[in-house]
């Protein structure tokens, strides 16, 4: 992901270099469920572009990765607070109201994701909740996708390359491990969770891996519908309840 590497000239261009539509959008939603009264564990945090908002605000959010990837922004931002934190192999870090997730499910097995949210469990005081959000879902939109758009995509490609005879460097992939809304209410419930609200955030953002934000205005009319349909989003945000 490059974290701990990327280097900013001031806070203003963090903040810029995380402004995108979604992220904003994602915000809106932990800004719904999150509580300011409550201590928060961020796990997974990168470079905490998802916390700092909140810490700016006011918010007792302890960030942590399995890295020390928030370097740079403490540098920038000292009142952020972050930890190195490895979730599988937990040292003692305390307990905290809630704990939020921005984006760990696609790096896991199954069996690895059940213990990751048994341990999340174990982290929280009586009446915690997990913030957890699904960032690559399963459906039959992102399985086309993966299986027949960007193949094609990479087909059309290289024959734009051959034609134009230039050799550009396209970055188009499948993700990690992707899972349905399903199998994460199971996982969750089976690690102890009851499920309490669902949001949604970054509509059409799955789109772009097939380059459809290159066609402005067709990329907004199905960002507009995904609002309502909730197929190619990024981010799917549950409230895990103890």
């Amino acid at each position: 992901m490059g974290y701990g590497r990327r280097r900013y000239g001031s806070a203003e261009e963090f903040l810029g270099a995380h402004a995108s539509a979604w992220v904003a959008e994602l915000h809106q939603v932990l800004a719904e469920l999150l509580d300011r009264a409550r201590t928060v564990l961020s796990i997974g945090s990168g470079e905490c572009e998802h916390e700092l908002p909140f810490v700016l605000d006011g918010y007792q959010i302890l960030a942590t990765d399995l890295v020390e990837s928030a370097q740079e922004t403490q540098r920038l931002f000292p009142v952020l607070r972050f930890s190195r934190f490895d979730v599988f192999h937990p040292a003692p870090i305390g307990r905290f109201d809630d704990v939020l997730v921005t984006g760990l499910d696609f790096y896991f097995s199954d069996r690895e994701f059940a213990i990751l949210l048994c341990n999340i469990r174990s982290l929280l005081n009586p009446g915690g909740r997990l913030i957890f959000t699904l960032r690559y879902r399963d459906n039959l939109g992102t399985w086309l996708i993966d299986r027949l758009g960007i193949p094609l995509c990479c087909v059309l490609l290289r024959g734009i390359d051959r034609v134009t005879k230039q050799t550009s460097v396209h970055m188009l992939k499948p993700h990690g491990f992707r899972r349905s809304l399903t199998e994460i209410r199971q996982a969750a419930m089976a690690a102890g969770f009851r499920i309490g609200r669902i949001r949604h955030a970054g509509f059409g953002v799955e789109l772009t891996r097939i380059y459809l934000h290159r066609l402005p205005a067709l990329y907004r009319l199905a960002a507009a519908i995904d609002r309502r349909l909730h197929v190619f989003n990024n981010a799917t945000v549950f409230e895990l309840l103890t």
